[in-house]
């Protein structure tokens, strides 16, 4: 059976300031048996300013977002311009966009015109089993 890949987009305070919280994400769309992709751990290894220019950044996600079948973006906090880029691209490349926030954020309402789900969790292990119900 071939795993559904998904690319994960969330917060990057910089440096690995936030790894936890990326790694847990991660950790939760393996639990459902899909296989994980988060550019800010495999592509830039935790480091800001990896690559020399913005057009760098995105053609190289943009080549990785081709390589998945879904984009999870998680919106607990005001999301960057970044994920609001990937969700566009992801869209534009008719992937399905999986939008999920801790219960109460209130996030842009432009997320149900793209998003394919969403879904708020108490806990970011609780997006396992929501991504088993996909």
């Amino acid at each position: 059976m071939i795993r559904m890949r998904v690319y994960i987009t969330s917060r990057f305070k910089g440096s690995a300031e936030n790894k936890k919280e990326i790694e847990e994400l991660c950790a939760a769309v393996r639990s459902a048996d899909m296989e994980d992709f988060h550019f800010i751990r495999d592509v830039e290894k935790y480091q800001p300013n990896f690559f020399s220019t913005q057009q760098e950044v995105w053609v190289a996600a943009k080549n990785s977002l081709k390589e998945c079948d879904a984009l999870l973006v998680d919106v607990t906090d005001d999301p960057s311009g970044g994920r609001v880029v990937e969700v566009g691209m992801a869209f534009a490349l008719n992937l399905p966009i999986f939008v999920v926030a801790k219960k109460g954020t209130l996030y842009k309402d432009f997320y149900n015109g793209v998003a394919a789900r969403i879904f708020e969790y108490e806990d970011i292990g609780d997006i396992s089993s929501w991504l088993r119900d996909f």
